[in-house]
């Protein structure tokens, strides 16, 4: 038997110019891509941030009523950090308890107005406030407002919850009773990014209530 022919086909591959063509259509979307991408990371980092700090104030509200404590939310819109404070017997007030009762000093106390808010203690002195909490937030920024006022980016701002749940606020940074008053009209905390691009990314506000509810506002 003859053996059947064979036919030839010519393989053809790509040229340079058509692999150039690809490689800069590839570099022009990721070009495009990248910023689109970094911006919604950026978003997504503000939007935790938001919620994280609405959970800071519910967390805190829930802790003075399940303790019976003062718990204190203290803002600082220069460092952008957020600290949540407790307030304890003391070891002064321990002592007065009684010979051997030192350890009261940890017990929570309900001195929202009259409490010493500074004194952290240190060693084994107790202070009449411990630190629960203390959170910063790389690159994110919040100012705030309390009811129609201005935004305030620069005055560190602290909410004081009972263990009836009422919110206090103060902006002197002092701890006398006069520098607390209640929470007359919604403290509204904007979180946004600390960007060069910032003013293009969407804000998020977390709302606290006079009566101590909060929430974040989408």
């Amino acid at each position: 038997m003859r053996p059947l022919p064979t036919t030839s086909r010519k393989v053809r591959g790509f040229t340079l110019i058509e692999l150039m063509v690809v490689v800069v259509i590839i570099a022009i979307l990721a070009v495009i891509a990248v910023p689109l991408f970094a911006a919604q990371l950026r978003s997504r980092r503000v939007f935790q941030s938001a919620g994280h700090m609405a959970d800071v104030f519910r967390g805190s509200r829930t802790r003075a009523l399940a303790r019976g404590a003062a718990v204190v939310v203290r803002l600082d819109p220069v460092a952008d950090t957020v600290t949540v404070l407790e307030g304890v017997m003391g070891t002064a007030a321990a002592t007065l308890s009684g010979a051997g009762k030192q350890t009261c000093g940890n017990l929570p106390t309900r001195g929202c107005l009259t409490n010493d808010w500074g004194n952290l203690g240190g060693g084994a002195v107790i202070g009449t406030a411990r630190i629960v909490e203390s959170t910063g937030n790389d690159n994110i920024e919040a100012g705030y407002t309390i009811g129609t006022g201005t935004r305030n980016d620069t005055q560190q701002v602290d909410i004081c919850f009972s263990p009836a749940g009422r919110a206090y606020v103060n902006l002197s940074a002092t701890w006398t009773p006069s520098a607390w008053a209640p929470l007359a009209s919604p403290l509204v905390i904007d979180v946004g990014a600390k960007t060069a691009s910032a003013s293009s990314l969407r804000k998020y506000n977390v709302v606290v209530m006079p009566n101590g509810t909060s929430r974040l506002a989408l």
